[in-house]
């Protein structure tokens, strides 16, 4: 078993690997870039030994989710991470204070976020859509916290149906999922 669960891992990324090699060659560049995103999750998600990761890897994460929704979707859907300095590796410019880029959130913490965002409010619009996410320091009662936000220009909801969710006492877990992000 030990070896069957290195064996899988390794297999699996060399079938990518060519994959994305194969579609390089035939300049089928959106598979090349797909097959290289999912690859990179893939990695992230097996080598899962911590739940926590910096901002600046949980970014990347999500621009690799996002290449594989972009294609999907056929490049109507766009994101752009507004937050505060430069950082190479990102192909969305981006401003963030060097410090925030180094703080630990949960991994994968944006990445239903976003998927939320392209389902649930710009697909049923039925056209071309917006993702923004924005990470910035929030003061409050004298303590300084991350704040991440993520908005789309979807369909929404309206304020009345916001509360009505955020207020619901139901237990049953598989309406409360239906019905929130």
């Amino acid at each position: 078993k030990m070896l069957q669960s290195q064996i899988n891992p390794h297999f699996l990324y060399n079938t990518l690997n060519s994959n994305k090699w194969m579609a390089t060659i035939q300049g089928a560049t959106g598979i090349s870039e797909m097959t290289t995103s999912l690859s990179r999750l893939l990695k992230s998600i097996s080598k899962g030994t911590s739940l926590l990761i910096d901002i600046r890897e949980e970014l990347s994460l999500l621009e690799n989710y996002f290449t594989i929704q972009s294609y999907r979707y056929g490049g109507t859907i766009t994101m752009d991470m507004q937050l505060m300095a430069h950082d190479e590796g990102f192909d969305v410019e981006y401003k963030i204070e060097p410090s925030l880029l180094d703080q630990m959130v949960p991994i994968f913490i944006l990445q239903p976020l976003v998927e939320n965002a392209i389902f649930h409010g710009i697909e049923p619009k039925g056209c071309a859509g917006h993702i923004r996410i924005h990470v910035g320091y929030e003061t409050s009662d004298n303590t300084e916290k991350i704040r991440i936000d993520v908005t789309d220009d979807g369909v929404g909801m309206t304020a009345d149906k916001a509360a009505q969710v955020l207020r619901s006492n139901d237990d049953s877990s598989a309406d409360f999922f239906r019905e929130i992000g």
